[in-house]
């Protein structure tokens, strides 16, 4: 498998289409994003499934705040790219070991976030309807 290339993002990155972004401060550093933010590092894959895989190697590892234990800064937290980087391509060479179990663990992750995705749209609809609702009685006639 090929390594990843990770570097600081900038606004002057060119996009290849097989990338995405890891935050970099916050307690959410080590967060994957699809989309750039200033504070993010960017992980430059040479395909789709290379991009898959490290995207949702870093989703677990977030999740599990495993990069809490790198954070640096008394102010804003932020961990190292050289740090995030090391831990990705160590945790990666683990995972790739058990590659069936680590798939079928991924696509239950994307099952589970799907419904997540889907509970979150009901919540939002069930709060516009309850405003609907009492905005009923309150508008003037």
């Amino acid at each position: 498998m090929h390594i990843p290339k990770f570097q600081t993002y900038s606004v002057k990155h060119q996009s290849t289409g097989f990338e995405f972004y890891i935050l970099s401060k916050g307690l959410n550093s080590g967060k994957p994003l699809l989309t750039p933010c200033p504070n993010s590092f960017v992980c430059i894959c040479k395909s789709q499934e290379q991009k898959d895989f490290y995207f949702w190697l870093l989703f677990g590892l977030w999740k599990a705040k495993y990069f809490h234990q790198f954070l640096t800064g008394s102010v804003i937290p932020f961990i190292r790219l050289s740090d995030l980087k090391n831990e990705i391509l160590t945790q990666a060479e683990k995972v790739s070991k058990q590659e069936k179990e680590y798939k079928n663990t991924v696509d239950r992750i994307k099952q589970l976030e799907e419904k997540e995705r889907a509970i979150r749209q009901n919540l939002a609809l069930i709060n516009d309807l309850k405003r609907a609702m009492i905005y009923r009685h309150l508008k003037s006639k």
